[in-house]
C-alpha cells in the first residue's frame, strides 16, 4: 500500500512541470496571434482611407502659374495619403519648362502639401521663350510675361545660353562703373556677338578672346575713351590688334530750312545706325572678321 501511494503522488506532480514548460510557448504564440490579427485589422483601415487631398501652396505663383499646376496635378490623388508616391508628383513638376524646384510632402491635416518655386527670368530669348540667371531656357505660363519691358532681348541658339548668360554677368559687371546696361544681345552660330546698351553703344566682337577684348573696351571707356563715351555709336572689337570707332551723327540745322543734314564724326561704320534687329544679325553673319 504504501508502494502504490508513493508512484501515484510522483505521477501529479509531473503534469504541473511540463504546463509550466510550456505556459512560455503558449504565451508567445497567442501574442503572435494577436499581432497578425492587428496587422490585418490595420491593413482593412489602411486600404479604407480615401484619397488624399492636393494641397497646391500659391505663394510665388501668379495666376497663370497656377492654374496650369492644378490642371496638371488635380483636387486628390489616385490614392490614399499612406500609400502615395510622392516621388512621381515631382516627376510631374519637373516636366513643367518654368518650375524651378518642387517639393512634396505628407501632412495629415492638408493631405499631398505641393510647392513650387517658379524660374526667375532675366532675360527674354527670341520671341516666345524666357531665359534666367543659369542659362535655362523655358516657356513661360503667361505669355504675357514676354512683353516685360525691364528684361533684356536675346537672339541665339538655346544650346549656348549657359555659355551667353555667363559672358553677360561678366559684360555687366564691367561696364556697370559707366551706368551702362544690356538691353540687347544677338549671337550668331559662330559666336561672333553684338552688344547693344541702353545708351545706344554697340559693340561687335567675335569668337578670339571675346571676354578680354570686352574686359579691356570697359576699361579703355573709363579711361582715355571716357570724353567721347556719349559720341560713341559702334565699337567694332573683330580685329587682332585694334579695334574699329564710329561715331554718332552728328545733326545740324540747315540756316534757312528746318531741314537737317546728319554727317558721320568719325571713321568706319559698322552696321546701319537704323538697322533692325535682323539686319543687325546679318552684319554679324556677312561682315568679315577683320584681321588686320
Amino acid at each position: 500500500m504504501a508502494n502504490s501511494f508513493v508512484a501515484t503522488a510522483s505521477l501529479d506532480t509531473t503534469l504541473p512541470n511540463r504546463f509550466h514548460q510550456l505556459l512560455p510557448k503558449l504565451l508567445m504564440l497567442g501574442v503572435v496571434l494577436l499581432l497578425l490579427i492587428l496587422a490585418a485589422l490595420a491593413i482593412n483601415v489602411f486600404n479604407k482611407l480615401p484619397n488624399a487631398a492636393i494641397s497646391l501652396q500659391h505663394k510665388g505663383l501668379n495666376t497663370q502659374q497656377t492654374l496650369q499646376l492644378q490642371q496638371l496635378l488635380g483636387e486628390k490623388a489616385d490614392t490614399n495619403l499612406l500609400k502615395a508616391d510622392l516621388q512621381s508628383y515631382v516627376a510631374k513638376l519637373e516636366t513643367v519648362d518654368w518650375v524651378g524646384q518642387a517639393d512634396v510632402r505628407r501632412d495629415w491635416q492638408q493631405g499631398i502639401v505641393v510647392n513650387v518655386v517658379p524660374r526667375q527670368a532675366v532675360a527674354k530669348f527670341g520671341s516666345e521663350r524666357l531665359v534666367d540667371a543659369n542659362g535655362t531656357v523655358f516657356k513661360p505660363a503667361d505669355s504675357n510675361d514676354l512683353n516685360n519691358p525691364s528684361l533684356m532681348q536675346l537672339q541665339g541658339d538655346s544650346q549656348n545660353a549657359v555659355v551667353m548668360m555667363q559672358q553677360i554677368k561678366q559684360v555687366s559687371d564691367w561696364f556697370m562703373p559707366l551706368g551702362m546696361k544690356i538691353e540687347e544681345v544677338i549671337v550668331t552660330p559662330r559666336m561672333a556677338w553684338l552688344f547693344r546698351f541702353d545708351n545706344g553703344l554697340r559693340v561687335l566682337v567675335d569668337n578670339d578672346n571675346t571676354s578680354e577684348k570686352l574686359y579691356r573696351l570697359s576699361i579703355m571707356l573709363q579711361n582715355q575713351l571716357k570724353p567721347q563715351l556719349k559720341t560713341l555709336q559702334t565699337v567694332d572689337l573683330r580685329y587682332k590688334n585694334g579695334m574699329a570707332i564710329t561715331k554718332r551723327p552728328v545733326i545740324q540745322q540747315a540756316s534757312d530750312t528746318t531741314a537737317v543734314n546728319a554727317k558721320s564724326a568719325d571713321t568706319k561704320p559698322v552696321t546701319d545706325a537704323n538697322s533692325t534687329t535682323d539686319s543687325k544679325t546679318n552684319a554679324l553673319k556677312t561682315t568679315a572678321n577683320p584681321s588686320h
